[in-house]
């Protein structure tokens, strides 16, 4: 087996996926900057992640 030296690069839909949960991200944090309450709630937090990270993409993959 050879070692390689140079690591590999992301490709362009890595770097969408990456980009989209960065939005994600940004958007939850936006809203709990707005409503604290938003942010502090496990429940709510676990649901956005729940609607962003697993139904929306699933839904743009159906429509793609």
């Amino acid at each position: 087996m050879r070692l390689r030296l140079k690591p590999e690069l992301p490709d362009r839909n890595d770097l969408l996926v990456f980009g989209g949960y960065c939005l994600a991200a940004a958007v939850y944090i936006a809203i709990g900057v707005a409503y604290v309450d938003f942010m502090l709630s496990f429940w709510v937090g676990l649901g956005y992640l729940l609607l962003v990270a697993w139904l929306v993409p699933a839904v743009v993959r159906r429509l793609a």
